[in-house]
């Protein structure tokens, strides 16, 4: 009798669980949210740390469960938590009206609140009161926040292992009440040396290989910044899943410790195919793209991390309604260490099929592909010297055969030599939906070709500046400025300077800003304008405010101008400038935008009011 009725009640349990976790609301319509007994915080505040709306359609109501509206009402006790309120409760409940309509309410009971009367710290010497409070980053008479109180413990610890003691701890002390006083006790522990380090997880890739890597040596003091640099740097091989370095071992009485390097070995062969959509550059136009890119690779050649990669990328650029082609093709082998310095240098042969304008308004009865299709192929040595994830340096030297054509007609190859270096700092949160951060590039290049005829040589220096900040949950603020210059030693082909006017970069205009060229077609017997300059300048600010199901608008100002210098800089009145409202659509590869500019000034003449003349669309964002 005991087993049957165990058994019942299993099921009972288990019937009560689906039903708490099934979509048993989809009869329902979830109308309204009210929160009620909340007095320190508005109604509008919660909202930003609940994710529940009123919804309207079916297909909405499969997320609203049960369980989803507990871990709504979870999230917002958190919260409260966080704030001070330590003996806080959330409740939930719903009512259901007339035509299957569903109130929510959370209910608050907010209790009191805790604040910081005093912090007092003991058995530190290393590290002042004034800086370990910096670290916890709490005030006396503030709010006790126990989740920030706690993270920032572990700030206190490494900063304490930064500085050799990777053993210190810490023990506190409360007098509770509603103000609080807290008494830390700092147990720093001693400074340790490495004694041993032992490589334990490397299968295929050999030991020798590894150490080289090592930024940390036996019988030196324990330094953090150097561990987590050994870490990178073993990382960066491209042979291994995760690294991870740990202290073992600990010996008081000698202050010394080993250290344990753990790695796990990636595949070493593997075929990946890649698919999505991105924003990029041809030789100097900006554009959108969807994208292919089958790659096959070999991480450990040799069993020195060495790796052989045979790829194929295929770029289907996109802008306003044209379509055209982008191909390369490549064999590269890369080292991690050149000689005798630690620089991953990549050499490769590669064939790429580019256009210097594939949307071109010039209209040819004789093609369906307007603009000028570049070929170019060659060999190519770059290195990369990495500071650390956010930061590193390029550098490449490129022997190519650059060849021109139009219409089938062919101005023959012509070889050239490329030296270019790069920097870039990048710590945006997201690649493709940033909200925080920055993304700073610098450009050196220098071209030199060999052909009598052109005679081409020039240099060229570019910088940009993105930024990203989060003005409130679904509000970004994003700005851009770009400038570069060509310097032209011999003769430059125009179709080689800065380009400006597409929904990249001033959306008001389709490649039509800058000073005119008449360019000679291949065939000698007929021309065509295009608008370029040699110097570049451009900004961009742009507003994006996220709304329901995925949809978000974006509010822009663009301004750029293209001279042959930056004389005139300072002059306004030349800048070509818009101003705008967009729609977008997020999609896992990207937003999908529809914009609408309209433009503020144009300094070539043809428009001198606010007017609006074109619609703009694109994938991912402008910048």
């Amino acid at each position: 009798m005991k087993r049957l009725l165990s058994i019942f009640l299993i099921l009972v349990i288990t019937g009560l669980a689906i039903a708490q976790n099934s979509n048993v609301l989809l009869d329902y319509k979830l109308r309204k949210v009210f929160y009620k007994g909340n007095t320190s915080f508005s109604d509008r505040q919660l909202k930003r740390y609940v994710d529940i709306k009123p919804v309207f359609i079916k297909s909405a109501m499969k997320r609203i469960t049960y369980r989803f509206i507990k871990l709504q009402a979870k999230s917002l006790q958190n919260y409260y938590i966080s704030e001070g309120f330590l003996n806080c409760s959330v409740k939930d409940s719903l009512i259901i009206n007339q035509g299957n309509e569903l109130h929510l309410y959370f209910n608050v009971k907010e209790n009191e609140r805790f604040n910081i009367k005093q912090i007092s710290i003991e058995g530190n010497t290393l590290l002042t009161d004034g800086e370990i409070l910096e670290l916890l980053d709490v005030k006396v008479g503030e709010p006790f926040r126990q989740y920030i109180y706690y993270s920032n413990f572990k700030k206190i610890l490494a900063k304490y292992s930064e500085l050799g003691h990777p053993f210190a701890g810490i023990r506190e002390e409360y007098d509770w009440g509603t103000d609080l006083e807290i008494t830390l006790f700092i147990d720093e522990d001693i400074s340790y040396n490495v004694d041993q380090i032992t490589l334990k997880g490397n299968k295929t890739v050999g030991e020798p290989f590894i150490r080289k890597h090592f930024n940390i040596k036996e019988g030196k003091p324990y330094q953090l910044e150097k561990i987590n640099q050994t870490k990178d740097r073993i990382y960066e091989m491209g042979a291994f899943n995760s690294v991870n370095i740990v202290p073992v071992n600990p010996d008081t009485s000698n202050q010394s410790l080993d250290l344990e390097v753990s790695v796990i070995e990636s595949k070493a062969r593997r075929f990946d195919v890649q698919f999505g959509a991105r924003q990029g550059y041809t030789e100097k136009i900006s554009y959108s793209s969807l994208f292919l890119e089958p790659e096959w690779t070999h991480k450990n050649l040799f069993h020195r991390a060495h790796r052989f990669r045979v790829g194929f990328t295929y770029d289907a650029l996109i802008q306003n309604d044209n379509i055209d082609h982008l191909i390369n093709a490549e064999i590269g082998y890369t080292v991690p260490w050149l000689i005798f310095l630690r620089l991953p240098t990549t050499f490769k042969i590669y064939f790429d099929r580019d256009t210097y304008d594939p949307f071109d308004d010039t209209v040819r009865e004789d093609t369906l592909q307007v603009g000028e299709i570049r070929t170019d192929y060659g060999i190519n040595i770059s290195s990369i010297w990495r500071y650390n994830r956010n930061i590193y340096t390029r550098f490449s030297i490129s022997l190519r055969n650059l060849k021109s054509e139009l219409n089938g007609i062919s101005s023959g190859f012509e070889p050239q030599t490329k030296i270019s270096l790069q920097s870039r700092f990048d710590n945006r949160d997201n690649f493709i939906y940033p909200t925080k951060g920055w993304n700073i590039l610098l450009y050196g290049g220098y071209v030199l070709g060999t052909d009598k005829e052109t005679e081409t040589e020039y240099f060229r220096l570019e910088s940009s500046v993105n930024v990203y900040a989060r003005l409130a949950r679904n509000l970004v603020l994003a700005a851009r400025l770009e400038a570069g210059q060509f310097f032209d030693m011999e003769t430059i082909d125009p179709l080689m300077i800065y380009q400006l006017g597409s929904e990249t970069t001033v959306r008001g205009w389709v490649k039509s800003i800058g000073n005119p060229y008449e360019i000679i077609n291949n065939d000698s017997t007929s021309s065509s304008t295009i608008y370029a300059g040699k110097a570049k300048i451009l900004g961009n600010i742009e507003l994006r405010i996220d709304m329901v199901w995925n949809f978000g608008i974006d509010v822009f100002v663009d301004a750029g101008r293209l001279e042959d210098d930056f004389s005139n800089i300072l002059d306004w009145s030349g800048y070509f400038m818009n101003t705008g409202i967009g729609i977008y659509y997020k999609t896992p590869i990207g937003p999908v935008r529809v914009e609408f500019p309209f433009i503020l000034n144009d300094p070539s003449g043809n428009e001198n009011e606010f007017t609006f003349n074109r619609i703009s669309f694109g994938l991912l964002f402008a910048f």
